[in-house]
Order: structure tokens, then C-alpha cells, then sequence
């Protein structure tokens, strides 16, 4: 059965009631249309007792069905086909290790960290750095809804609420860590595991070209000799990394 929408009324008395036997005309295309209605009664037995019931309708040509009692299994049925639109994704198993966030309701949001390592690395001519392979730091990476963040941290830090974040010394990033994909789109429609979407939006954010900075405080000093000296070198100094004024507590929080 596919449901989009239900309502829930309540009625004092079922003798002389008459639900919904005309629903006005709803243009499809702009509104939900209900399919289903769960109606709550009550009867009152003296002063402090009181009886109810519900009965579960189908909306059928804009009219309610005969009402039939709601069992526990329908009740299931319905909330399960709700759920299903609140947890579009679910994890293969036991959590990765490198999550550090992540929020199940509502919009994807997820945030989780790569350890230091070397990344093959496309830049625009115009930016005066050769593609090739560099060494970045501990990358810490935000995803709400398709809006990427990406961020820093020093690999000598223990993770907690407190943990100092640093801007990621990388091209395409604002003061905010928010990323100018460019022409590479992140559309994570089609996934089922937030382990695919997190390797996915890797790779479409190490695959774009970087092709200008965004702020003046990517790295300490310049990030254009900064890039030079690193390529084809194996480790990233993270004495070069610029802390942002955020703590990483302050990304999931807000």
C-alpha cells in the first residue's frame, strides 16, 4: 500500500457522524493528497473512567471508507512506511571508525575524518601548481544534505568536543570550510550505505580541479610555494596549518 499522508482526529461519539464524504478537489501536483485516516473516540463511563478506540479508513475517490478497528500490525505497517522516509540510509554493520557525527533523522548529516595520507591532486593551470601527488593532513569532511565542508586536524589531537579544527590547506575552501565544487556535483540520490556516500563525496572532491583560494589563511605562509615544496614528498607538516575559530563540537551542534 503506498501512503502519503494520514490524519488523526478525534470524535466524542461515533452516533450521527458523518467523516469527510466529500473531499474538495486538490490539484495532485501542488498538494498531498490523503489516503488513509486513523480516527480517536471516546466515551467517557463516569466521572473518571473513560473507554477509547481507533478506527483506521481508507480514502477511497475522496471519500472515507467503512472504518475497521486498528490493530498493532497496521499500526506498524503505517509508522514503518514512515520511518522508511525519515532513515533513507543505514550503515553495512558495526560504525567506521573514522565517523565522528552523524544524525539519522531528518537530512543526511555526517562527519567523518581521513588520516594523513598522499592525494593525487588536479590544479588549473592559472593557479601556478602542477597536478600531481601531494601530502595532506588529517582531512575532516562535514557533509549536510549536498553541501560539503572540509577542514583540518592536527594528527597529535585527541578527538572530543573540544578539539580545535584547522582550515584545510587546500584550494576551493571559504574561512567556513564550505567547498566550490565547481563543475563536480555531489547527488547521493541513488546510494543505500553512508559508507558509499562518505568514499563517494571523497572522491568527487579529490577528483574536481582546484583553481583559486578563497581566503588568505589556507596555510602559514604562501600556498603556492607551500604546494611546490610538498609535491611528490610524503608527509604534511601540520605546523603549517592555520587554526579556524571553530571547535569541532561547534559543526555539529549548529
Amino acid at each position: 500500500m503506498n501512503w502519503t499522508a494520514f490524519y488523526v482526529t478525534s470524535m466524542t461519539s461515533y452516533e450521527n457522524y458523518n467523516p469527510m464524504e466529500n473531499i474538495a478537489s486538490i490539484n495532485t501536483e501542488e498538494h498531498y493528497l490523503p489516503k488513509i485516516a486513523i480516527v480517536g473516540y471516546e466515551r467517557t463511563n463516569g466521572y473518571y473512567n473513560s473507554e477509547n478506540y481507533f478506527s483506521f479508513h481508507k480514502i477511497v475517490a475522496g471519500k472515507f471508507s467503512a472504518g475497521m478497528p486498528l490493530t498493532k500490525d497496521t499500526a506498524r505497517n503505517i509508522f514503518s512506511s514512515l520511518e522508511s522516509e525519515l532513515f533513507k540510509f543505514s550503515f553495512k554493520g558495526i560504525l567506521p571508525k573514522n565517523l565522528i557525527y552523524f544524525n539519522l533523522k531528518g537530512n543526511l548529516n555526517l562527519i567523518w575524518y581521513n588520516h594523513p595520507k598522499q592525494y593525487q591532486l588536479y590544479f588549473d593551470g592559472k593557479t601556478g601548481i602542477e597536478s600531481g601527488k601531494y601530502p595532506m593532513p588529517k582531512l575532516l569532511f562535514f557533509l549536510k544534505d549536498n553541501c560539503l565542508r572540509v577542514f583540518a586536524l592536527h594528527r597529535a589531537d585527541m578527538l572530543d568536543n573540544e578539539t580545535p579544527i584547522y582550515n584545510a590547506p587546500m584550494l576551493n575552501i571559504n574561512s567556513g570550510g564550505k567547498v566550490c565544487m565547481g563543475t563536480a556535483s555531489i547527488n547521493y540520490d541513488g546510494f543505500e550505505f553512508y559508507e558509499d556516500i562518505m568514499g563517494y563525496v571523497e572522491q568527487q572532491f579529490f577528483r574536481s580541479v582546484f583553481t583559486e583560494s578563497h581566503h588568505q589563511n589556507l596555510v602559514k605562509g604562501n600556498i603556492v610555494k607551500v604546494m611546490k615544496a610538498l609535491r611528490n614528498t610524503s608527509k604534511f607538516d601540520d605546523a603549517l596549518l592555520q587554526k579556524n575559530s571553530r571547535t569541532l563540537n561547534e559543526l555539529y551542534e549548529n
